[in-house]
C-alpha cells in the first residue's frame, strides 16, 4: 500500500481544486458550445490512419478480423482494402479549431480543475469507412452537462456531454461521437466508501482453462454474408469472455490506442506547463497523470475505488468486437449507445453477450437492432448498450451506408439514456 499523497505547490494554492464549486460550474456553462482546438504533438495520436496504425488499434483490444489486419485479405472484400475498426477514431482527428480567444479563456478557464472525470457512456453514428490514408479533422465541443446528486461521491457530480464530428479531406461526415463524461471529487468518492468492500477475486487453473476454451470459440464471420433474411429477433451473439483483466491488458490497449498525457521525460514537463491538473505526485514524490488510476491501485484508491480499473473505451471496443465478428465483412455498424454503469476492476471476468431485439426495413436497408450486456463475475452488468447494424440482403443487395442527417430508427426510446448511471461510470 503506497503512503499518503503528497500534494504539489500549485495545488496547494487553489483551496478549490479538485473540487465542484458554483463558481466552476459558471467557467463550465461558458465552454459550452466552444470548439476545443487539439495539439497535434500531444493530443492527437494517429494524425493518419495507416495499415500500421489500423492493424495496432485492432490488436490492442484482441481483434485479428482480417478486414482490419490483411491488406491482401482485404482487397477482395466489398471495401476494396482495409477498413479501420469502428472505435479507432478515439485515436485519431486533428483540429481545425483556432486557438481559444483570451475571452474564451478567461471565462471558461479552470473550470472544475481537478475534479476526477468518469467515461460513463457512448453514443455514436458511423456514415463512413477509415481507410489507410485518410486525415481525419475532429470538431468537438461540450455540448451540454446536468448536475445530478451522486451516491458515488455523496454529493454533487456533473455529467458532461462531449460532441465530436469526424470528417475526411472531402469535408464527408464519417462520423458523430457524443462522449457522457460524470466529473466527481475525489475526495468525496473516497470517503463514501461505497466499492471498497469489493475483494479482488482469485482464479483457479479450471476457470482460467474455461477462459482460452471460449477464446478458442471465437469465430470471425469475415467473407460468409449475414443475409438479413437469416436473421431473427431473438438470435444470440457470444459469449465473448473478456478477462480475467490483467495490467498486460491495460498496457496491449495503451499501445494500440496512445494517450495524451503518458508523454515521458521533456514532453511530460511540457504537457504539465499547460495541464497541470492532469498530474499529481506519486507515493515517492514524482510527477505521474491522474490516468493511472487504470493499473495503481493506491491511486485508484484516491478515486473512491478498491482497485485500478479498466478503461470505459476498452469495454465499448469488446463490444464492437462482439459485433463486427458477428455481422460479417459485408455488414456495417450504424450506431452504438451504451451506459458505463460500474468499475471493471483489474482481476475481473466480464462476459460479453448480445441479442437480436429487433428487425426492420428502412428505406431498403435492413436494419438488426441489438441488445449488449457486458457482466462480471458478481452478477453486475457494467457496460448496457444497444447497436444498429446494417446487412446485406439477399433480395436487394449489398448494405447502403447510411448519411449523417438520416435519423436512426432504434425500436424504442432509451429511457435510461448515458447520464442516468453517473454514479457508478467508469
Amino acid at each position: 500500500m503506497a503512503g499518503p499523497m503528497t500534494v504539489s505547490p500549485s495545488r496547494a494554492r487553489d483551496a478549490n481544486f479538485g473540487r465542484i464549486t458554483d463558481e466552476g460550474i459558471e467557467r463550465l456553462r461558458a465552454r459550452i458550445g466552444v470548439e476545443v482546438p487539439k495539439e497535434p504533438l500531444l493530443h492527437v495520436f494517429n494524425e493518419h490512419a495507416t495499415t500500421d496504425t489500423i492493424r495496432h488499434f485492432a490488436n490492442g483490444y484482441g481483434d485479428d478480423n482480417p478486414l482490419y489486419t490483411d491488406p491482401e485479405y482485404a482487397s477482395a472484400t466489398r471495401w476494396g482494402g482495409m477498413i479501420a475498426p469502428p472505435t479507432f477514431l478515439t485515436t485519431t482527428g486533428v483540429s481545425a479549431a483556432p486557438p481559444l480567444s483570451e475571452e474564451q479563456r478567461e471565462r471558461g478557464g479552470g473550470a472544475l480543475a481537478g475534479v476526477h472525470a468518469f467515461w460513463s457512456g457512448n453514443a455514436i453514428g458511423w456514415f463512413r469507412p477509415v481507410v489507410p490514408g485518410d486525415r481525419l479533422v475532429e470538431r468537438r465541443f461540450l455540448h451540454s452537462f446536468d448536475i445530478k446528486q451522486s451516491a458515488f461521491t455523496g454529493g454533487r457530480s456533473v455529467v458532461e456531454r462531449h460532441r465530436s464530428a469526424f470528417a475526411d479531406a472531402s469535408e464527408r461526415v464519417v462520423a458523430h461521437w457524443d462522449r457522457i463524461m460524470v466529473r466527481a471529487e475525489r475526495e468525496s468518492s473516497r470517503k463514501t466508501g461505497r466499492y471498497t468492500a469489493i475483494e479482488r477475486p482469485r482464479w483457479t487453473a479450471e476457470q482460467v482453462d474455461e477462459v482460452e476454451r471460449a477464446l478458442d470459440a471465437e469465430a470471425v464471420r469475415g467473407a460468409e454474408p449475414r443475409w438479413a433474411e437469416d436473421v431473427r429477433p431473438g438470435d444470440e451473439l457470444g459469449p465473448y469472455l473478456r478477462g480475467p483483466l490483467t495490467l498486460s491488458d491495460i498496457i496491449a490497449w495503451y499501445q494500440g490506442s496512445g494517450r495524451w498525457e503518458l508523454h515521458p521525460y521533456r514532453l511530460a514537463r511540457r504537457n504539465r506547463r499547460r495541464h497541470p491538473g492532469f498530474f499529481t505526485r506519486n507515493a515517492f514524490g514524482a510527477h505521474e497523470p491522474v490516468m493511472r488510476c487504470h493499473w495503481d491501485d493506491a491511486y485508484a484508491q484516491e478515486t473512491g475505488n478498491p482497485y485500478a480499473y479498466d478503461f470505459g473505451q476498452l469495454r465499448t471496443a469488446w463490444c464492437v468486437h462482439l459485433i463486427t465478428d458477428w455481422m460479417g465483412d459485408d455488414g456495417w455498424l450504424w450506431a452504438l449507445e451504451n451506459r458505463l454503469r460500474r468499475f471493471n476492476y483489474i482481476g475481473d471476468l466480464t462476459t460479453v453477450r448480445g441479442h437480436v431485439t429487433a428487425t426492420q426495413v428502412v428505406d431498403g436497408r435492413h436494419v438488426a437492432e441489438i441488445e449488449i450486456h457486458c457482466t462480471n463475475q458478481r452478477g453486475e452488468d457494467t457496460a448496457p448498450g444497444r447497436v444498429l447494424v446494417l446487412l446485406p440482403s439477399r433480395a436487394d443487395g449489398p448494405a447502403r451506408l447510411p448519411g449523417p442527417e438520416e435519423p436512426m430508427p432504434w425500436s424504442a426510446v432509451d429511457s435510461g439514456g448515458a447520464a442516468a448511471e453517473a454514479e457508478g461510470s467508469a
